[in-house]
């Protein structure tokens, strides 16, 4: 708890300090995120024995890298073209490896890389998305200042959610959520999560546009109200996921970069379901009138 505390205190001013300096300084967020996205590979593929083939790591820290860097292409269409031909040279070469290790390599550890390198790589992708694509200026610029506020409102979302279900679920959790998955989490603590990330992200995105009248244009709060209780959900639906994972292949944490929270994944394992979610929404229902 001490750990978890300390490295809290000094992880998150240092992520706002990135955050900030990211809207002045994009090319902050994008290493961020490209380091961030590696990490995360190598330890989804390192939490189900990759290293004992550690010819897989090349091959899907490269399709990784290509997605992450994608978005720097400027247009969706340049993007999904080159994602969907990675894609298939990706295929190509894992099914070359499958040929040339046949013998000590099954497809189910093959697939398994493909489908935890794809599960870690486009999610931050998404991040990217929401910070360089969704908030435009006026002359058809980005706003990275707007961009940031999204980034910042998505991790509020997962973050809060993940805290206030931690912290009620230690003072009033009798009921076990999930107890073969995650034996921790409870009933009581994922409704008290799930309200204070509510009532926290509301607050914030009310203050955000109206207080500080920092938004462009007026938000549409019903749709905001929506997209924040679904991609909550989703940021629990991350969690016990990635406990899934972690179940299946017997690990106690992804990594240990961060003392008292373990590694990249276990800190981002509900923001990978939550930003994509809050991307597809958007599109769905407009957080702008």
């Amino acid at each position: 708890m001490k750990a978890r505390l300390l490295t809290a205190a000094v992880g998150i001013p240092l992520a706002l300090g990135l955050l900030i300096a990211s809207a002045y300084f994009p090319a902050v967020l994008y290493v961020t995120l490209f380091l961030l996205c590696m990490i995360g590979i190598y330890e989804a593929l390192k939490a189900f024995g990759a290293n004992k083939t550690p010819i897989l790591y090349a091959p899907c820290f490269i399709y990784g890298a290509v997605v992450i860097l994608s978005p720097f292409l400027g247009n969706t269409v340049s993007s999904m073209s080159v994602i969907a031909a990675a894609s298939l040279i990706y295929l190509f070469v894992m099914f070359a490896i499958l040929l040339r290790k046949h013998a000590e390599l099954k497809l189910e550890k093959l697939c398994t890389a493909m489908i935890l390198t794809i599960f870690v790589a486009f999610p931050f992708m998404s991040i990217e998305l929401i910070f360089d694509n969704m908030i435009k200026n006026a002359d058809g610029t980005t706003s990275y200042a707007n961009g940031i506020a999204l980034v910042i409102y998505c991790l509020i979302l997962s973050w809060v959610a993940d805290g206030g279900a931690y912290f009620v679920g230690r003072a009033f959790g009798r009921h076990k959520l999930a107890p073969v998955i995650s034996p921790k989490k409870t009933i009581e603590g994922a409704v008290g999560g799930f309200v204070i990330a509510m009532i926290i992200s509301l607050a914030s995105a009310y203050i955000y546009a109206d207080v500080l009248n920092y938004a462009e244009g007026e938000l549409n709060m019903v749709n905001v109200a929506i997209i924040s209780a679904i991609c909550i959900l989703m940021s629990m639906f991350g969690d016990l996921s990635f406990s899934a994972i972690k179940r299946q292949y017997n690990v106690k944490d992804f990594g240990n970069l961060l003392p008292g929270h373990g590694g990249v994944l276990d800190r981002f394992d509900s923001v990978l379901f939550v930003c994509p979610t809050f991307y597809l929404l958007s599109f769905i229902l407009p957080l702008v009138k």
